[in-house]
């Protein structure tokens, strides 16, 4: 068997580790991206002596097609991938979403979550079509949102329990187990970020300028910005910070 495999990150790193207890090297083909927060990555398969593209694998559907692949995988690819490419594994191509979809198609799941004030999230295995985060769903798996998580927190727990099920849900595709239909109503959200990273301190309330704390704290990015006033923003990385802030401000929300 062959497989290529689109992947980013510490996600991406984990799984393929899962991956290479039974494939060799030679039988997997590998596309990720070249930006910062992937250099751990790009080291794993230079280390490893991957077969491996930074550029868009879009741009390579003959390669891939010489390639003969068996199954597709994405694992925290940012890249939407085509319709034909998929079609040359007979759609076996799978992608890992961290969401409970088709609730948080899209990007930045955890973020959403967290603003919107939810009691769980997890992850889902589904298949991938022309339509993005839509396939039938091979597996499933929740947590439950504990009140001092993070989108830090969550993401990292997810690529945790995407790791432990990875296998499970290969084999079953393997199997040639056609998932599941998407049941219930679908939200989306692009990648860009929410309320682009600022609110005004005069136009929320404590539990939500704390959500929104929380949803934005991700190091080494930037937390939550606060405009205090016209001339006045400030940055908070946790709940204690926004209370002293609000003290010292002599501010009710």
């Amino acid at each position: 068997m062959k497989i290529v495999y689109c992947a980013y990150g510490t996600a991406g790193i984990k799984c393929l580790e899962k991956l290479m207890s039974t494939f060799y090297v030679s039988q997997i083909l590998i596309f990720t991206h070249n930006v910062n927060g992937n250099e751990e990555f790009i080291k794993y398969l230079k280390t490893n002596k991957f077969n491996f593209f930074l550029s868009n694998i879009n741009n390579f559907q003959t390669k891939i097609k010489h390639f003969k692949p068996d199954f597709l995988l994405s694992v925290y690819y940012r890249t939407i991938i085509d319709i034909g490419i998929i079609n040359l594994v007979n759609n076996y191509a799978m992608n890992l979403h961290p969401s409970l979809l088709p609730a948080y198609r899209g990007a930045k799941s955890s973020v959403w979550a967290l603003l919107n004030n939810e009691k769980e999230t997890g992850i889902t295995f589904h298949y991938m079509n022309e339509t993005i985060d839509s396939g039938n769903i091979i597996l499933q798996e929740k947590i439950y949102i504990l009140s001092d998580d993070t989108a830090y927190s969550i993401y990292h727990k997810l690529i945790n329990l995407f790791t432990l099920n990875f296998i499970k849900a290969f084999n079953l595709m393997i199997d040639g187990y056609n998932g599941t239909k998407q049941e219930g109503e679908a939200s989306y959200y692009s990648r860009s970020l929410p309320f682009g990273g600022r609110v005004k301190i005069s136009e929320v309330n404590f539990k939500e300028a704390s959500q929104f704390v929380k949803a934005m704290h991700f190091p080494p990015y930037k937390g939550a910005i606060f405009e205090i006033n016209k001339s006045l923003d400030v940055e908070i990385h946790s709940t204690n910070a926004l209370i002293k802030l609000l003290k010292k401000n002599d501010i009710c929300i």
